[in-house]
């Protein structure tokens, strides 16, 4: 097909080129349904590139479960040796692999084309992700092509097309249908008697569709693509039609060897094929020239054809190791023996690269062909099934196949293998918010293991039970069920379940007040985490290290922990953990003024499919006070956030709801009703709760006169803010950069210029209505406080013109003498100027005015002099 209607892109994929040139990399999405000419585009843009850097093309398969990094494969060759050593290992590390393949396509200015993105296994999607977070600073441009139309929400590139949304380095670009009038132009070059609007209407002006149907040469349109392909393919002779049909069979990419030895025909025939133009020539391989093609081929094939090819294929792969190939053509040629000898180990080396959902899809395969399995090879395959559905959140899927191999074990008497299924069972159903069930299988797994000699089974089913009871804040029973589980893992010198006891009860013990003894113990089970290889505990330790620092407003800390923890698991496919993390560093965004970026970070989050409901708790809470500060509509979000954290019946999900809710209603002016809506919570929370939970309760509970004494001692700055000593808390709040909290604290004032501060912060923040909420309980408590002028009122702490030209030069370390200079004024005005900013900011010093202005986001980025 000529290229019609494409020049636009060809320009911006040129200008994207040029930019790589300058040292630049781009990331590029191009999208379109399929038949859209997507294919054809980039060959006429590679020809081009190919005279100025490095082409590189790559490919996802659609005929079979998708080859693990498929796309790296096709050009590891040309990677050089570091990242061939990395593919061939038995288990190659994802995390030097990525780096090694990062660097081979940095070294010069470099062009690579993943094509076919929406057929790619996770792997592959993760490859794209982590070039996309570090290729600002290469010569590289990447091009990833997918079809939009069969990209939902549901869809695993859905999600990395979300992660790197706001990423500088990446651009998306759309490659539209042709129009009537190139529709027509086409028509017209193929002469013949076509009636060009009726060709437009039937193809809806698809390239692929009207390629074909002017192909096939004949007056009457045939009705769909189909017929257009048969239409061609009918022209053959016999022998190029079963050519044909074996290259259908093999797949996208298909050894022209491998072809002909299916088919048993010449290769003239495979020639005539070609020649035809309905195979392409791709040196030793073979190809359709889009996947519609084969389909449409290998879909008309009579059903006992397609099995004795597919046979045919098996028989002949059989001298190789490929395991995925061989489990598929067995799968199809009904060889059930075959296809549970290949499946598994097609299944294990794909998760071995971290494609879990396709390791996912062969263990479904295997299953499938139950009949031949022993119950113990299907209980097997089925709790491995369940294991790879767990780290792909496919949480219902997962319980419900451990449930069946439970049945399996319990049938044939394996009661060791019974304890291991339960204990699964009861962290699964934990993921599902089923907490009662995790209990309950819980306490059935150490039952159940007991009775044999002691493991790293049990070690593991007494640290559950810990982890249970720490989500509980059931601190005495988390503390004596993590004791055994550390005295029988160092016992058994299981390093992992040792990781995984120490955070346990180094959680619990912050939670109970032995603030550093706890972090001690976390930073040592992610030294052992770390040191061992185990992801899952590394990734699990970094979240209760983050969210507990963030819990005490530790901000820094716990930012740094967040952030560093979210890229680890990003970096190894841990989507359970960097989600549920990334969902708490949202919180403390919102905590420290960040609303955007808070906003931001769980607008990421929640498209995620099957997002699991400990996770969605902390969005949706996030979502639902960044709309009622902002006096948007709240919607359902806390509603099913309550739900979800009843469910759970966990204190820190209940409190942290609650405390929303609470601030919705008192935000609207319904205080009155923030006794009822926390009562339930409060209840709960007084013999079970960390006492920074209860502390934010108890604020929101003063406020709706509601009885909110906690029984012992809250911590600072709470304290001073329920104490009525206002001024102290504003300092301590202005300390730990928390501005809403500063603000309110300033609120309870009697001086009306506190006020003032406290409304122009959270005007600042991007909190109106709270702003509003804070004037209206004011005024009833009798302050008269005067708005701020317009030239005031956007600005965080209400400063003035001149308040913000000194706070700006107080960032460029000036002394008030300098000041005075260089505004030509008296040192003593300078120093009222001063005053009055660290007054409106709360703060006690020049350094901390500086630093909360820059959280505020009130500083002018500095210029350099020209």
């Amino acid at each position: 097909m000529s290229l019609l209607e494409r020049d636009a892109l060809l320009a911006g994929l040129d200008a994207y080129l040029t930019e790589v040139l300058g040292g630049r990399g781009r990331l590029v999405f191009l999208g379109g349904e399929a038949g859209a000419g997507k294919t054809t585009l980039l060959a006429a843009f590679t020809e081009l590139a190919g005279q100025r850097v490095r082409v590189l093309r790559g490919a996802c398969d659609g005929g079979t479960t998708p080859r693990p990094l498929g796309p790296l494969a096709d050009i590891a060759g040309m990677l050089g040796a570091a990242v061939e050593q990395q593919l061939d290992s038995d288990r190659p590390s994802r995390g030097p692999l990525f780096a090694a393949v990062r660097g081979a396509l940095g070294e010069r200015p470099t062009l690579f084309v993943v094509e076919d993105a929406h057929w790619a296994d996770d792997t592959t999607l993760d490859l794209v992700r982590y070039l996309g977070r570090r290729m600002d600073d290469l010569p590289l441009l990447v091009v990833v092509t997918y079809r939009d139309d069969e990209v939902g929400p549901g869809h695993p590139l859905t999600a990395v097309l979300g992660d790197l949304a706001t990423a500088a380095v990446v651009a998306r670009m759309l490659v539209p249908l042709l129009t009537q009038g190139a529709v027509a132009e086409l028509a017209r070059r193929a002469g013949g008697d076509f009636d060009p609007v009726e060709l437009y209407e039937r193809t809806c002006g698809n390239p692929f569709f009207v390629t074909e149907v002017l192909a096939a040469g004949t007056t009457r349109l045939p009705p769909s693509v189909v017929d257009a392909v048969h239409a061609r393919a009918a022209r053959l002779t016999p022998a190029a039609r079963e050519v044909l049909a074996a290259a259908s069979v093999v797949g996208p990419k298909a050894e022209a060897d491998l072809v002909l030895g299916v088919s048993g025909r010449p290769a003239e025939a495979l020639d005539e094929c070609v020649r035809r133009g309905l195979l392409v020539d791709l040196g030793d391989q073979v190809g359709f020239r889009h996947e519609l093609a084969r389909q449409a081929v290998y879909e008309g094939l009579l059903s006992g054809t397609r099995v004795r090819l597919h046979r045919a294929v098996y028989g002949r792969l059989l001298a190789t190791t490929d395991d995925r190939r061989l489990a598929h053509h067995a799968d199809r040629g009904g060889l059930a023996k075959a296809v549970v000898r290949h499946a598994p180990r097609a299944a294990e080396q794909a998760a071995s690269l971290g494609c879990h959902r396709a390791a996912a899809t062969h263990y479904r395969t295997a299953l499938r062909h139950g009949h031949v399995l022993s119950d113990a090879e299907r209980a097997d395959l089925l709790g491995r099934l369940s294991y790879e559905c767990y780290l792909t959140d496919q949480l219902d899927e997962a319980f419900a196949t451990r449930e069946e191999a439970l049945g399996l074990h319990r049938a044939a008497g394996n009661e060791p293998a019974v304890g291991t299924a339960l204990r699964s069972l009861s962290r699964l159903s934990w993921f599902l918010a089923r907490n009662a069930d995790a209990h309950r299988y819980g306490t059935e797994a150490v039952t159940t293991l007991e009775a044999y000699e002691p493991g790293p089974e049990l070690a593991m089913a007494y640290s559950n039970m810990s982890q249970l009871r720490m989500l509980d804040h059931d601190c005495d029973a988390a503390l004596a069920w993590g004791e055994r589980a550390i005295e029988l893992s160092e016992r058994l010198g299981e390093q992992e379940v040792l990781a995984h006891a120490l955070n346990n009860v180094g959680t619990t013990l912050m939670i109970s007040g032995a603030v550093e003894d706890g972090i001690a113990r976390l930073r040592r089970s992610l030294d052992i985490a770390l040191a061992v290889d185990a992801q899952e505990h590394v990734a699990r330790a970094y979240t209760n290290l983050g969210w507990e620092l963030g819990l005490m407003r530790r901000m820094d800390e716990a930012e740094k922990v967040l952030r560093t923890g979210i890229a680890y698991g990003v970096d190894r496919d841990l989507d359970s953990w960097w989600l549920y993390m990334q969902s708490w560093l949202a919180w403390l965004m919102a905590e420290r003024g960040r609303h955007e970026e808070a906003e931001q970070l769980v607008g990421q989050i929640l498209p995620y499919p099957r997002l699991p409901p400990i996770t969605r708790i902390p969005a949706l809470t996030v979502a639902g006070v960044l709309a009622v500060r902002r006096g948007a509509p709240v919607g359902s979000a806390l509603d099913e956030a309550w739900q979800l954290a009843l469910q759970t019946g966990e204190p820190q999900r209940v409190a942290l709801v609650a405390a929303a809710r609470a601030e919705q209603a008192w935000t609207e002016g319904d205080g009155a009703s923030i006794g009822p809506l926390t009562e339930a919570a409060w209840t709960d929370m007084r013999d079970h709760s960390d006492v920074w939970d209860m502390a934010e309760l108890a604020y929101w509970r003063k406020v709706g006169a509601a009885p909110a004494d906690p029984g012992r001692t809250l911590p600072e700055p709470f304290a001073s803010l329920m104490d009525g000593r206002p001024a102290d808390a504003a300092n301590l709040w202005a300390d730990l950069g928390c501005p809403r909290w500063h603000a309110f604290a300033l609120s309870r004032s009697d001086d009306p210029a506190d006020v003032r501060t406290a409304l122009g912060i959270l005007n600042g923040v991007g909190a109106p209505a709270t702003a509003k909420a804070v004037a209206r309980d004011v005024r009833l408590r009798g302050v008269a406080v005067r708005e701020p002028r317009p030239a005031t009122r956007n600005n965080p702490a209400g400063l003035t013109a001149r308040e913000l030209e000194v706070l700006q030069l107080l960032a460029r370390g000036l002394s008030n003498a300098e000041l005075a200079v260089r505004l030509g004024l008296s040192g003593k005005t300078v120093g009222h100027h001063v005053s009055a900013v660290l007054r409106k900011l709360g703060v006690p010093t020049r350094s901390r005015a500086v630093a909360t202005a820059s959280e505020l986001g009130i500083l002018m980025p500095v210029v350099p002099p020209s």
